[in-house]
């Protein structure tokens, strides 16, 4: 096979995985068809699911507006450095929770994102239930609290504790221990019984089931847990299905893009974990052995040092991909140039400076055998006019002439098919985490978003932008093609010059901070051609 064919499947592979990629992340399959409700009515009372039955949305809605409501229920806020948190006495619900130092859009004077709100069907998280001795849920339980609102900072640390008693005595309490400057919240729910033993709780986590459209600014995964050393991901259409685990649970929660709402049960051991989907809702709840239980409750960030800090591999809900190992390292040495640059469009252009100079043998190596490959092409072409009926012989005396003159045919493809897989670790190192999140760069508003979002106009109906920087990107690569030296078919040669257009199209809907890397690379690679070009003549 002509090594330029290599080259052209290769890309196509690369083009392929990484769109793949990126259509799955940030359009996950949408879930279709009518919602079973596993419980009685979860959106009613978060009961066990005694009975499975469909439910439309208008049903669940009503049974949500049916919760009771005693007026005597009031509201505690807490503030801290990192977050605005507000519970709600009936359940010992938390209510809403905004990130102080996250926004909901790159708009600079757009409100602070808030993970958790008040959803029509959805209950609110940190529910407790139990399935027996007597299904129960405490949806409508007024509890009593111990502690204020309170603003903490700092090595500050505060607790609230909620108690609720049941129509047959059953008290149950939810302890919890904030930090003023930490995301961690230590979280303890106790259940003790008026007569005989005392049920085993279940703390519920919830969102709501429809994610049809999108969320860019924080997409939706869907549950993540890691079950015995081992991660799950249901995106929202697989979870609705309704899963059971139990073994070691390290952890377990809802998870977007760039933020984790998640438990992490103080011993995992003998824990059990449920997802499924209620009306509106997706409910997700982990139970373990006793009726006290002790979790770190974490509605965060996912920054890596700040998950990798609560050990039990809490940094692996961060999707880096099969090439999770070249990742992190990228957006390590990413995080070092910040702490000088203090901007991300510069950080980008910085490691990929680097990570020429790391490849720059194995490219100038590709470069220099194509050069020579290019002057045996009268050669190539004379052996065969006259070996034209006989293939065997020909390729007999091409890998002669090779030989001789010391040129390795896969010497121009194959340190290109080595990069691969540290383009697609770049790839997630720049995609997948927080980082880039609104972080601007030059006339870019948001480098995790494509950069015609940050020219934008409106045609009719139509919401389009001016993608400057995609085509900048494109224009180097028709250029450092141009300039790249071919020993084959022609035709190949023209195929090989379609792939910026190709490359132009595909990076349009690509992260603004993927195009920078590119075109960036582009550039380094067009001025490494030609000194070579120069210095081969």
């Amino acid at each position: 096979m002509d090594k330029r064919a290599i080259i052209g499947i290769a890309l196509s592979i690369l083009v392929l995985v990484v769109y793949q990629e990126l259509v799955s992340r940030f359009y996950p399959t949408p879930t279709t068809g009518p919602a079973t409700v596993a419980e009685k009515s979860v959106a009613q009372s978060d009961t066990a699911p005694s009975e499975t039955k469909t439910a439309s949305p208008a049903a669940v809605a009503q049974a949500a507006a049916e919760i009771p409501s005693d007026r005597s229920a009031r509201e505690i806020k807490v503030e801290t450095d990192n977050y605005i948190a507000v519970f709600t006495t009936q359940g010992a619900r938390l209510k809403s929770f905004k990130f102080k130092k996250f926004r909901s859009s790159a708009d600079k004077n757009s409100p602070p994102f808030e993970i958790v709100q008040l959803t029509p069907g959805v209950p609110l998280p940190l529910g407790v239930r139990w399935q027996a001795p007597e299904p129960f849920a405490d949806d409508g339980l007024v509890y009593s609290v111990s502690g204020k609102g309170m603003v903490l900072s700092g090595n500050d640390k505060a607790t609230l504790v909620f108690q609720g008693q049941t129509p047959d005595g059953t008290v149950i309490t939810k302890s919890l221990t904030f930090s003023g400057s930490a995301y961690p919240i230590q979280f303890e729910v106790t259940v003790k019984a008026a007569a005989g033993a005392a049920p085993i709780p279940e703390v519920l986590l919830t969102d709501k089931s429809d994610h049809t459209v999108p969320n860019h600014d924080a997409p939706f995964e869907g549950l993540i847990a890691m079950v015995d050393n081992k991660i799950q991901r249901e995106a929202p259409a697989e979870a609705a299905k309704g899963h059971d685990f139990s073994g070691d649970i390290s952890w377990a929660g809802f998870g977007h893009t760039y933020f984790f709402f998640a438990l992490l049960p103080e011993s995992g051991a003998q824990h059990k974990l449920s997802v499924h989907q209620a009306g509106a809702a997706l409910i997700g709840a982990i139970s373990g052995p006793g009726a006290s239980q002790r979790y770190i409750l974490f509605v965060g960030p996912k920054e890596l040092d700040t998950l990798k800090s609560l050990d039990k591999g809490f940094e692996r809900s961060i999707n880096f991909g099969y090439f999770w190992f070249i990742s992190i390292p990228l957006l390590y040495v990413l995080h070092f140039f910040h702490r000088v640059t203090a901007s991300y469009g510069l950080d980008i252009i910085l490691l990929t400076v680097l990570i020429k100079l790391l490849m720059a043998p194995l490219t100038h190596k590709s470069y220099v055998s194509m050069k020579q490959m290019q002057k045996l092409q009268p050669q190539m072409e004379r052996l065969k006019e006259r070996y034209s009926d006989d293939k065997e012989k020909l390729n007999k005396e091409i890998m002669e002439l090779y030989r001789r003159n010391g040129v390795n045919p896969l010497g121009g493809c194959l340190p290109m098919v080595l990069q691969l897989p540290i383009f697609y670790g770049l790839y997630n190192a720049l995609g997948t985490p927080i980082e880039l999140r609104h972080a601007p760069f030059l006339w870019i508003k948001d480098l995790s978003r494509p950069d015609w979002q940050s020219l934008p106009f409106t045609l009719g109906a139509w919401h389009l932008g001016i993608p400057i920087l995609t085509i900048l990107m494109g224009a180097s690569m028709f250029l450092q093609q141009w300039m790249t030296p071919t020993a084959g078919d022609p035709n190949q040669r023209k195929m090989m010059m379609l792939m910026p257009l190709i490359f132009t199209f595909m990076f349009v809907s690509f992260p603004a901070g993927l195009t920078v890397y590119w075109l960036v690379n582009n550039l380094l690679t067009i001025g490494q051609q030609y000194w070579i070009n120069r210095t081969q003549n």
